[in-house]
């Protein structure tokens, strides 16, 4: 069985370094530095779980996630953000994001949500009853 696939859409390199550090030998790790890239990888290769940056160059992160859930529907956003208010958190979940954490982010809440995330897709792709 393959790897789950983590895909990190951030415009700083910093933040996807730090990220994938984190990340990167518990799932297959994906990254693209902006909407123009990300959404070919997207639609290639369907990652589990994405975290999104919300601030980017030309496109923002809210327009992004309507974009990665229309190719891939079955795919948990979690959108990251410098700018932590309680605000763009319910916009980011009206907006169909799965959840939302602040930078700079605590490395035990980031590995949580991501874990849940993950949880909550393999629970939806596991049949109710096994067969044969």
């Amino acid at each position: 069985m393959d790897a789950p696939t983590l895909m990190l859409i951030d415009d700083e390199y910093g933040v996807r370094e730090s990220i994938k550090m984190v990340f990167g030998k518990q799932y297959r790790m994906l990254e693209a530095d902006c909407v123009e890239t990300a959404l070919p990888i997207v639609e290639e290769a369907r990652p589990d779980v994405v975290l999104l940056d919300v601030m980017m160059p030309r496109t923002d992160g809210f327009e992004m996630l309507q974009r990665i859930k229309a190719i891939h529907p079955g795919c948990e956003v979690i959108m990251l953000t410098g700018v932590n208010s309680q605000q763009l958190a319910e916009k980011a979940k009206h907006a169909g994001a799965y959840d939302f954490i602040g930078k700079p982010f605590d490395i035990v809440d980031l590995r949580d949500k991501v874990a849940r995330a993950f949880e909550r897709v393999t629970q939806r792709s596991s049949p109710a009853s096994p067969t044969g």
